[in-house]
């Protein structure tokens, strides 16, 4: 965990000391160390844990990379011994050396080909005074966040939005049309921001500034990295993604310390779990594996959508039989309401969550991870894209080609209804044959609840004016949304998402920050996310088997109740935890129609009656409650939502200060 900032004056002039120590300032929170250099006409700032890894406490913070160049490095490599190796280093330097002098020295060498021979999850400014450019560099696939604001007269960049508004001469002010598409789930641009004049740099992009241009341009292209895999068996096929996993899991782990876990009942994080484990077996003096798996808090009363299971808890205690070596611990985050921890993630952030009802949980697992004395959480994020891939637009890819025959027997191999065959191949693979807007949502949850209006909280005359309807024609809605023709092309839409490229990022580092550990995501390696994504679709589903993959390479390593589990739902408890709170609720949603900045987003009035009639039960459709969708999923979100519109229009101020 750190932080970077850098303002360049494009008119030559020297930036004022008074302003860089306000930048300095504004980025405290995310270390207590912090390092600031003034050269001609550039400012750099970079901040460091006190709670510093051995390689990172001989990082000097601002970092030369020759000919007088500066660096800034924020983030991680990963595979440092190849880096290491290619530049001819040795394994001391991969051993001893911190990752920005390592990065150091390949942007040194290699220029701007060090973006793609270094891998890992970084942001990093690079000044050039002999060309007097910077340059702002993301690293493919997985970063920090990093934005940036840019005028004639000067280029301010940083990983918080809150050390660019300390510079003290842009006005902070909400973005209405991202906000508004975040309140229906209807995301477009992945270089947009909660906030106006302020951009977010994607993952894999540059931006160059001169004084008198700047461009983004895209140094990394997913869809070119990826090479078809052609192995002789399955066998070969099934060795192969056990070294990418091993090689993937293993870099991700601390290297003398044991990790924690996010576990569910799921494939993703079972495998990464059952990995590790194998891996910290062949360490002298290992700490056990700790896992810590959310399940429903006392009372709930177990309704769940038809194919979903909402209380994941046996599932991993089955994992547990099976590995007595982990430590399985499960957190029903008992007596914590819909609005846990909200106010420090909103100001960590500088944005609402993006999974509101998973906040009681998410921090009471993470605090317990920190309080066992494990400062490094491995989670499963990536697996749905890349090693856990359902395989259903092989049916898409199959009625492209024509291939009738096995297309009709692939989707006879698929559950299926009244219609028999013909309902997987109008479910999956017709739609991505259709315009945008004619397409139903791709995830199967948001299929069941619909429409964005009946989830959204949004009002009516803000969705309107915002043209929300518009850009949900355009673009579908959610992470999951858009099915390609092709795997390749569904998993490479999931993976450039500008969910994921945009506010998950800000997310992430937010609780870091608060719970001061490391969040990894091994499946979203890079190097096995060019192997998984080169896969025939048929490595995915074949004969009706989905996930094919992941299923035979852990068929002996997972129990068969994991490997058959349906589809975990994440804070099923989320009717009792509001339910248990609705005259607090109630009693919020009151005192903001007072608030003009939140009554003209969010529709209290709606909100309101939805509290005054919630149900016993948690509905499952409209046959237990007309609004059961906003009640599923829409008023933890809007409670959300208005504490960010408070804190983003009332204090201003307060976003300077930890």
């Amino acid at each position: 965990m750190s932080a970077i900032g850098a303002v360049f004056c494009r008119d030559g002039g020297e930036p004022p000391r008074g302003r860089l120590a306000a930048m300095s300032a504004a980025l405290r929170g995310f270390g207590a160390r912090t390092v600031h250099r003034r050269t001609g006409p550039t400012g750099l700032v970079r901040t460091v844990p006190a709670d510093l890894a051995p390689e990172d406490a001989r990082d000097p913070g601002i970092v030369e990379a020759g000919g007088g160049r500066l660096l800034l490095f924020d983030g991680r490599l990963h595979h440092r011994q190849d880096l290491a190796a290619a530049l001819g280093v040795g394994q001391s330097a991969a051993r001893d050396w911190a990752d920005s002098a390592l990065f150091a020295r390949a942007w040194e060498r290699w220029s701007e080909d060090s973006l793609v021979r270094a891998e890992g999850e970084f942001a990093a400014v690079a000044w050039d005074p002999a060309h007097r450019t910077l340059t702002v560099l993301c690293s493919p696939l997985l970063a920090p966040p990093l934005f940036f604001a840019i005028d004639r007269r000067r280029a301010i960049v940083a990983t918080a939005p809150r050390a660019i508004f300390a510079w003290g001469d842009l006005p902070r002010r909400l973005d209405d049309a991202y906000l508004a598409g975040s309140m229906a789930s209807v995301y477009g641009d992945a270089r947009a921001s909660y906030w106006r004049h302020v951009r977010s740099l994607a993952p894999g992009e540059t931006l160059e500034v001169s004084p008198d241009s700047e461009r983004i341009r895209r140094h990394y292209d997913l869809a070119a990295r990826v090479r078809p895999v052609r192995l002789p068996s399955d066998s070969a096929c099934l060795e192969a993604a056990n070294e990418h996993l091993q090689r993937a899991v293993a870099d991700a782990m601390p290297p003398n310390a044991s990790p924690s876990v996010l576990l569910s009942g799921g494939l993703d994080s079972t495998t990464v779990a059952v990995t590790a484990l194998d891996l910290l077996e062949g360490r002298p003096g290992r700490a056990p594996l700790v896992s810590f798996t959310a399940v429903p808090e006392p009372g709930w009363d177990g309704r769940v959508p038809r194919g979903q299971v909402g209380d994941e808890g046996p599932l991993v205690r089955r994992l547990q039989e099976a590995y007595p070596a982990l430590d399985a611990r499960f957190v029903d985050a008992a007596g914590l309401g819909p609005d846990h921890a909200l106010e420090r993630m909103i100001e960590r952030a500088e944005a609402p969550p993006l999974s509101a009802a998973n906040q009681p949980w998410m921090h009471e697992c993470l605090r317990r991870s920190r309080a066992a004395g494990r400062h490094t959480v491995l989670t499963g994020q990536s697996g749905n894209a890349t090693f856990s891939f359902d395989g259903l637009p092989r049916l898409a890819s199959l009625l492209g080609a024509g291939r009738w025959r096995t297309l009709l027997r692939e989707a006879a191999a698929l559950p299926h209804g009244r219609l028999g065959p013909l309902h997987p191949i109008l479910r999956f693979a017709v739609p991505s044959y259709l315009p945008a807007w004619m397409r139903p949502p791709g995830n199967a949850r948001l299929r069941r609840i619909g429409h964005w209006r009946r989830r959204s909280a949004i009002h009516p005359a803000f969705a309107r004016d915002m043209r929300v309807e518009e850009t949900a024609r355009q673009r579908g809605m959610g992470l999951y949304s858009s099915v390609g023709r092709s795997c390749l092309e569904t998993q490479m839409r999931i993976l450039q998402n500008p969910i994921r490229q945009g506010p998950r990022r800000s997310s992430i580092l937010a609780l870091e920050t608060i719970h001061d550990l490391a969040w990894r995501d091994p499946l979203g390696d890079r190097r096995l996310v060019e192997w998984c994504l080169g896969l025939p679709d048929e490595q995915y589903l074949h004969r009706g088997q989905l996930r094919r993959l992941v299923c035979r390479l852990m068929r002996n390593r997972l129990p068969a109740e994991v490997l058959a589990a349906p589809l975990g739902r994440q804070a099923a408890d989320r009717h009792l935890r509001i339910g248990r709170n609705l005259h607090r609720v109630r009693d919020r949603f009151e005192d903001w129609r007072a608030d003009p900045e939140v009554a003209g987003r969010l529709d209290l009035d709606r909100l309101l009656r939805v509290l005054d009639t919630w149900p016993d039960r948690t509905p499952l459709s409209p046959a237990d409650h007309p609004e059961w969708a906003l009640v599923q999923s829409g008023v933890d979100r809007a409670l959300a939502t208005g504490h960010f519109i408070r804190w983003a229009t009332g204090a201003q101020g307060r976003a300077h200060r930890e």
